[in-house]
């Protein structure tokens, strides 16, 4: 019996905008700082998200490719806003915020994280897709 699936291009295609919101949001938050001083925020949305999103994706589209989705759009999306610099060089993860240098490792950790994050969700996928093959029915054969 054939199963009922979905277009997979939609699925692709609205990971990956999932992927770039998730992006853009934490790129955006690169220069946050929690109350006491705590930063890095950014970092953990990027690898816990992606993974997170990623295993799910691939978990409901019952395909692997399905979990490279969001780290694509993740990593286009941050790409793409990380390189825009406006004529006052404002750019939206910065490298230093005044006499700040710790801003600058939270960007790198950022792009880092995020990038693993995406790779961890494609391998975690890639191990359970056996998991999603349907069981073949051996109703009906006689066992003597």
């Amino acid at each position: 019996m054939q199963e009922d699936r979905f277009p997979l291009g939609a699925v692709y295609a609205v990971l990956l905008l999932v992927g770039a919101a998730l992006g853009i949001w934490g790129a955006f938050l690169v220069p946050l700082r929690l109350p006491g001083g705590i930063e890095g925020l950014a970092d953990v949305i990027a690898f816990v998200g992606n993974v997170v999103v990623g295993t799910l994706a691939a978990r409901g589209a019952r395909t692997v490719p399905a979990a490279a989705m969001p780290g694509i759009g993740w990593l286009v999306a941050v790409l793409a806003v990380g390189s825009f610099a406006r004529p006052s060089d404002e750019v939206v993860i910065p490298s230093k915020i005044g006499s700040d240098p710790g801003i600058g490792m939270v960007g790198n950790l950022y792009l880092l994280l995020g990038a693993v994050g995406a790779i961890v969700a494609i391998v975690l996928a890639n191990r359970r897709r056996l998991d999603w093959s349907s069981p073949v029915e051996t109703s009906g054969t006689n066992q003597t």
